[in-house]
């Protein structure tokens, strides 16, 4: 499932899919920085809940997984720990 929300209105139906285990790709590149932190961070603690996991595809985009979905990827732990993986303040529009 793809999502490009505007509001965070449009969180619940993120979410709504993630406890359905569909995996979800979120697109927030053009979002406010602070309104997009808001929907991350929601996001973030559901796929905690539900024992999810993230990756980053690009700059805004992420891949949501509930438990039943594996990702694999190159992100690498030094780039979680040193805060570069979501750095909302770094947004161009």
């Amino acid at each position: 499932v793809i999502h490009q929300p505007s509001e965070f209105d449009e969180t619940a139906a993120i979410v709504d899919n993630l406890k359905n285990r569909k995996p979800v790709v979120i697109n927030l590149e053009n979002l406010d920085p602070d309104l997009a932190r808001k929907i991350f961070d929601f996001c973030s603690g559901a796929l905690y809940a539900l024992d999810g996991q993230i990756q980053k595809v690009s700059k805004g985009i992420f891949i949501l997984a509930p438990s039943n979905v594996d990702i694999s990827g190159d992100i690498k732990a030094d780039e979680y720990a040193s805060g570069s993986l979501y750095n909302w303040g770094k947004f161009e529009r």
